[in-house]
């Protein structure tokens, strides 16, 4: 059997040993049992040639100096029998062949023992048939002795695989040496049957030694493949595990996602409506709980959309003195109104990076900064170090206790907020801006003495300058809390479709949009959809749909089905709430505006005027 077989037999996970139970022992003990049977009969074959080569040397040097008929015969009958040990371990090789039995065999012991006692009992025969009494001599008594003790010698790498082997090899040999040198008698006689005694002594110890370091490495080998089993069973259940939770986070975010995109255009709506209403004040309770939320879920999808590979860096030259400029216009303001000092230290200094990946990178330290600052206040510096520019916020607030600083990195880690106040955070942009640096092919890292202030830095490749193009920022990340923008307003009311087939968000779309709208219809099945678009002469403007419908079809493939219904390509907008990465790659990669739930009611807005005006610019 292979490998992975002969291990199966022992008890999941557990490794043999002194503690181990004595089922669990007796399984280990077996194994080991079985290997060392395998390679008695591999070793064999080998060992008939070698046997036979030593009796027929043997039976011809005596043959020929005593010219008995004894050595011949004892010749004749040991090759014999060695023939019948190599009949039965081919018997033995095609009940347990390989490739299947390569490291083991179960059973046969019997079929290497039985033939091997028999052929080791000519060689008790072998100094009287090969000397017989009455032709002894100086030369052939040490002869003898050499080719009994050489033969004795040879065996020992062969009968130390096996524990049994030991006295059916040994004792036969040493007993015909001793009984026929003391029936010589004489001092010749006995010391070559004293010398034969401590000969054969030695080598039947030295053979069992040898059994049990053969014992206890095969011992180590096994309990590495069973622990090396174990490793891998264990790997395949967390990668099992693994995969489970993905997908029951993905399915979880995704239903939560639901509710909390319809309840964010609901309180949006009822804001809106209660503007002039004793309970305004509620209404805004009520959005900034719901935009709490939003961050979180929207944060989580920050992490996934980068590990799905669709946030890709778009690397231009920039200077440094703009991205300073840019974060001193952000954070100034909130500085001031804390009572800090925000100052820039910065060099002439180039940077071949993505620039709107960079500002979210330094605008979350400079926001972390100001959080955890008290007094003093943050500087925000650029020096080069070699051939690359470190990026440096400083600050003089809290600092970080040493055991924190390894996992200030990791997901929802949060050094000083053990009521998860979600005002101070939530514990995870770090962890994306860590994410946001690997992709910058940067460094990040971070120094912190407690009450005295951080420093959290990026290091990226400088450039030199070379006719660099304009620095182009996008806004900073931050909540989108202001109304639609009027500039990108269309010039009449929109008509929308919205396909979604959760029915509390399309109330809730419904409400949010129809004061903007001429129009809008909502539907849950593709079906629905499609009737609507024939029933509209005039045609939508826009629509919005869904990723994950109750349909076959997903929000692609019923985006494009409705725009060959309508004969032109009509501004969409796929909303989904997955964060499974494949979904993520594939919504990027249908080209359609992709926005993620919970959506902002005033960016939902915002890009549905957008995208009709641009599409208003193209037909033009």
């Amino acid at each position: 059997m292979s490998t992975q077989g002969s291990t199966s037999s022992v008890a999941d996970g557990t490794i043999a040993g002194t503690d181990a139970p004595p089922g669990i022992a007796d399984s280990h003990a077996q194994l080991v049992r079985e290997r060392l049977l395998r390679r008695m009969f591999v070793m064999g074959p080998p060992t008939v040639l070698t046997a036979l080569a030593a009796a027929i040397a043997m039976a011809a040097v005596f043959f020929w100096m005593t010219r008995g008929i004894g050595a011949l015969t004892w010749g004749i009958a040991t090759c014999a029998l060695l023939g019948l040990r190599l009949l039965f371990m081919r018997w033995n090789a095609r009940l347990y062949p390989e490739p299947e039995f390569t490291l083991r065999q179960p059973d046969g012991a019997w079929r290497f023992m039985l033939p091997l006692g028999t052929y080791m009992a000519m060689w008790t025969l072998a100094p009287w048939a090969l000397m017989p009494p009455g032709t002894e001599s100086p030369s052939r008594i040490l002869i003898l002795l050499l080719g009994m003790f050489a033969v004795l010698m040879g065996s020992v790498p062969v009968i130390a695989t096996w524990r049994a082997m030991v006295p059916v090899v040994t004792i036969p040999l040493t007993l015909g040496v001793v009984t026929r040198f003391a029936w010589m008698g004489g001092t010749d006689g006995w010391f070559a049957c004293v010398v034969g005694l401590l000969f054969g002594g030695s080598m039947a110890r030295y053979a069992l030694s040898q059994h049990q370091l053969i014992r206890r490495s095969l011992s180590d080998q096994i309990d590495k493949e069973l622990l090396s089993e174990q490793l891998m069973r264990q790997s395949f259940e967390l990668q099992r595990l693994n995969r489970e939770r993905s997908r029951f986070f993905a399915s979880a975010s995704h239903d939560l996602r639901q509710p909390v995109h319809a309840l964010a255009l609901f309180s949006r709506s009822l804001e809106r409506d209660l503007a002039e209403h004793p309970l305004a004040p509620v209404a805004g309770r009520v959005v900034q709980a719901t935009d709490a939320v939003s961050g979180l879920l929207n944060a989580m999808l920050d992490i996934s959309k980068i590990d799905a590979g669709t946030v890709v860096p778009r690397p231009t030259e920039i200077a440094v003195d703009p991205l300073f400029l840019r974060l001193a216009q952000l954070f100034e303001p909130r500085a001031q109104q804390a009572g800090l000092s925000l100052r820039f230290h910065t060099a002439p200094e180039w940077l071949q990076t993505d620039p709107d990946l960079l500002l979210r990178v330094l605008t979350n330290f400079v926001d972390n900064a100001l959080k955890y600052t008290r007094s003093g206040g943050i500087l925000v510096s650029a020096r080069p170090r070699g051939d690359r520019l470190r990026l440096a916020v400083w600050d003089t607030g809290l600092g970080i206790a040493p055991e924190h600083l390894p996992h200030v990195f990791d997901e929802f880690y949060q050094v000083d907020n053990p009521q998860r106040d979600v005002a101070r955070g939530l514990g995870i942009g770090l962890a994306i801006v860590k994410r946001l640096v690997d992709l910058l092919s940067g460094e990040i890292g971070v120094r912190s003495q407690q009450d005295r202030g951080s420093v959290f830095w990026v290091d990226l490749p400088r450039r030199p300058p070379a006719a660099p193009a304009p620095l182009a920022l996008a806004p900073a990340a931050a909540p989108d809390t202001a109304s639609a923008d009027t500039a990108e307003t269309p010039l009449v009311p929109p008509r929308v479709l919205l396909l979604d087939d959760e029915q509390p968000v399309g109330e809730a779309v419904r409400m949010w949009l129809a004061p903007y709208c001429e129009r809008i219809e909502i539907t849950s099945r593709l079906a629905d959809a499609c009737a609507q678009v024939r029933a509209t002469p005039e045609g939508f403007d826009a629509f919005i749909v869904d990723f994950r419908l109750a349909d076959p079809q997903d929000g692609i493939q019923a985006t494009a089905e409705l725009r060959q219904l309508a004969g032109r390509r009509v501004p969409t907008i796929l909303v989904t709430g997955d964060t499974d990465p494949e979904r993520v790659r594939a919504a990027y990669a249908s080209g359609l505006v992709v926005m993620f739930k919970p959506v902002q009611p005033e960016v939902l807005l915002r890009t549905l005027h957008q995208i009709i005006r641009s599409e208003a610019r193209e037909r033009a």
